[in-house]
């Protein structure tokens, strides 16, 4: 989805990376404040891809393929379903609250700056460029 944003592809309009943030919880964040969720083991909309409840996420080291998720590539052309398990989801049910964010990732000095005049705490921004496309 990063992708499509940032290029522009499916009906979406083009995003500077610059204006994309990464807002970062954790999965026990996420259920520390009770908040409604799903994850999938790949694309969410693949006909192959299994959804998961709340009662499912203490066996998310099982159900994820987290060498696929981690994987710097995208394709292999030995594991042809490669893609579609790295693209696995975590979906939460309307907003997490801000203090549910641990932190945010950008991909430069001038979004971190634009972020920390926004009020963001400096020592909760992290610049990671290899996040973006």
């Amino acid at each position: 989805m990063l992708y499509v944003v940032q290029n522009g592809f499916n009906l979406v309009a083009p995003i500077p990376a610059e204006d994309i943030v990464y807002c970062c919880s954790s999965v026990q964040k996420i259920i520390d404040y009770q908040l409604d969720f799903v994850f999938t083991n790949g694309h969410a909309v693949d006909r192959f891809t299994t959804q998961f409840s709340t009662q499912d996420v203490y066996n998310l080291d099982s159900l994820l393929d987290w060498n696929a998720i981690r994987a710097k590539y995208w394709r292999d052309t030995n594991d042809l379903d490669m893609k579609r398990r790295k693209e696995a989801e975590f979906l939460v049910l309307g907003d997490i609250p801000s203090d549910a964010v641990l932190g945010y990732v950008v991909c430069n000095q001038k979004s971190k700056d634009r972020l920390i005049e926004f009020g963001a705490s400096p020592s909760l921004v992290y610049i990671r460029a290899d996040y973006y496309f």
